[in-house]
């Protein structure tokens, strides 16, 4: 019967089955489990694979259920020999609580987030290996450390304000060093790794990636269960990351790239089961990444374009497919992406756009007032306005747009602080909160220039002083959405976060102002402190605090 291809046996047997009338096909059904493996025979498989994964303590118990029903089973013995165990440990009543399987305590640590799973590591249990095993899943390596920004400006920084940077570099360093070797000793942990993200962003001329990139490559190719890759780097090593990965990873289904270095262009292979696709560029060239989209138009589900000198590809890919778009690019004069995203896309669930804005796109937000009904995450972010361009009902169109959705879960409304006027927006835009009940993120610029009396969450507000803001905000917790985690502001002139707590946004969980990100504690006793994230915290660990937070919505504003 080895001759025989089981599919074409399977695909044979529901042929035949299908022309049996109901009678024929519960008599072959019937003889069929005359034949299936007894209780006994499916236990002793499961303690066989057990065994072979290490769960020893999972394959006792199911020896000891065979032994139960059957004292003399001579292949429990076999096995028992074969595993070196010993019989009295298999009949010997457990001294404590009954014990879960590690399959059971898996499914369990599935649904930790990432910061308890590192505390399960020093545990001296079974959960120890499983969190390990769950952690490096997901794969980050930074072959050298980013300075902080306050860092990176001081030109007159002395040798021992540099030495943390230096230990940091180090520990990076030796940690990737000792990745890459496990990787390329040990198949297994090789297999667990589903996701790998590389950052080789090199700040000084003096540091060399030669050791970490001959690593990388040679590892590549022992990842034979990767689906998802983010490099961060120049052209070089991006190419021949690319290139290694389509030639040793054929199930790859996220890519990320971002390209750091402002000159040359890459060349990205043609990867046959992308359905995300990332990119962050600097110049003018994208020929490659049209081409690239262009042969998989029909299977994308994710899309995102950095680049400030480029337009959205709408000639190449298909809008109707796509679930997620994030562009950071050209609004040209002629553009016609809001139209073709609003009109085709009926698929979306997020859709970011950032950029500057030269065409009028009050219009289509109007025309397309019920379109994408399936949003849950809404953001626009104009860096600044051409100084033909007068849209004076665009942020009052893009309120009535997100008006009364029920599904919308994130809102991030940025404009320039100098031209409100120009796009309609002042506390009026506020006004559209209250009507998305199950908002649970908001980013919103402050409106600066506010009439005497404005409509604003529904009530009748009377403008405070620009000393007095406190009052504005108490005045909009009314109208805030009940389930808000996570709100940002920028160009805010209040720097204090506890007022903001206090006075408008009380059941919030993490705020941002400006570039300080702010945790919110709350204590049994009523108390709030405030934690500010440090920068390692913001750069490094970001996705793992929102996760603990429950404001996963939010990373899509800090990273």
């Amino acid at each position: 019967m080895n001759v025989f291809n089981p599919r074409i046996l399977d695909a044979s047997i529901r042929d035949v089955t299908g022309c049996l009338s109901n009678t024929q096909k519960a008599d072959v059904l019937l003889h069929a489990l005359q034949h299936l493996p007894s209780e006994g025979q499916a236990l002793l498989l499961r303690a066989k694979t057990r065994l072979a994964a290490g769960y020893r303590t999972s394959a006792q118990q199911d020896l000891l259920s065979v032994l139960s029903s059957d004292p003399t089973n001579q292949d429990v013995k076999a096995i028992i020999q074969s595993g070196h165990l010993r019989q009295e440990m298999l009949i010997r009543e457990p001294d404590g609580p009954l014990r879960f399987s590690a399959e059971v305590w898996r499914e369990i640590a599935l649904y930790l987030p990432k910061r308890d799973l590192k505390s399960l590591l020093s545990v001296p249990h079974a959960l120890s290996r499983i969190a390990s095993q769950l952690i490096f899943r997901e794969i980050d390596l930074h072959f050298t450390a980013s300075p902080e920004p306050s860092r990176a400006d001081d030109r007159y920084r002395g040798v021992h304000g540099s030495r943390d940077e230096q230990e940091l570099d180090a520990w990076h360093y030796q940690r990737s060093a000792d990745i890459f070797t496990r990787i390329l000793v040990d198949p297994v942990f090789a297999s667990q790794v589903r996701s790998l993200s590389i950052y080789a962003v090199v700040s000084h001329t003096s540091h060399t990636l030669a050791f970490q990139t001959g690593m990388l490559i040679n590892s590549l190719p022992k990842l034979c269960n990767l689906r998802s890759a983010h490099c961060s780097g120049n052209t070089d090593l991006i190419n021949r990351v690319l290139e290694t990965m389509c030639a040793s990873n054929h199930c790859l289904y996220s890519l990320s790239i971002n390209l750091v270095n402002h000159s040359g262009d890459i060349d990205i292979p043609p990867f046959k089961h992308i359905t995300h696709f990332s990119i962050t560029a600097e110049g003018d060239n994208s020929t490659s990444t049209h081409d690239f989209i262009s042969q998989s138009p029909d299977s994308l589900r994710s899309l995102v374009i950095k680049n400030a000198n480029w337009t959205f590809p709408t000639d190449v890919i298909s809008i109707r497919h796509l679930t997620i778009i994030e562009f950071e690019g050209c609004f040209s004069a002629h553009s016609q992406v809001f139209s073709e995203i609003l009109s085709t896309g009926h698929e979306l669930e997020s859709l970011t756009s950032s950029g500057v804005l030269e065409c009028i796109p009050s219009a289509t937000f109007r025309l397309y007032r019920s379109s994408l009904p399936f949003l849950t995450h809404f953001a626009l972010k104009i860096v600044s306005l051409h100084r033909h361009v007068t849209d004076r009902d665009l942020v009052p169109a893009i309120s009535e747009f997100l008006r009364d959705r029920k599904h919308l879960h994130s809102f991030h409304l940025i404009v320039p602080s100098t031209d409100h006027r120009r796009i309609g927006f002042d506390a009026s835009a506020w006004g559209v909160l209250p009507s998305l009940i199950n908002l649970r993120s908001l980013c919103i610029t402050y409106p600066r220039d506010l009439s005497p009396s404005v409509r604003a969450l529904t009530m009748e507000i009377m403008v405070p002083p620009a000393e007095d803001l406190l009052l504005f905000i108490n005045q909009l917790h009314p109208g805030v959405p009940p389930l808000l985690k996570f709100v940002g502001m920028s160009n805010f002139p209040i720097r204090s976060v506890i007022n903001v707590i206090d006075h408008g946004f009380s059941n919030v969980r993490l705020v941002r102002i400006d570039e300080c990100v702010c945790s919110i504690i709350r204590s049994d006793d009523g108390s709030i402190e405030i934690e500010q994230w440090p920068y390692q915290r913001i750069k490094y660990h970001t996705a793992a605090w929102l996760e603990s937070l429950g404001c996963e919505d939010a990373i899509r504003h800090l990273v």
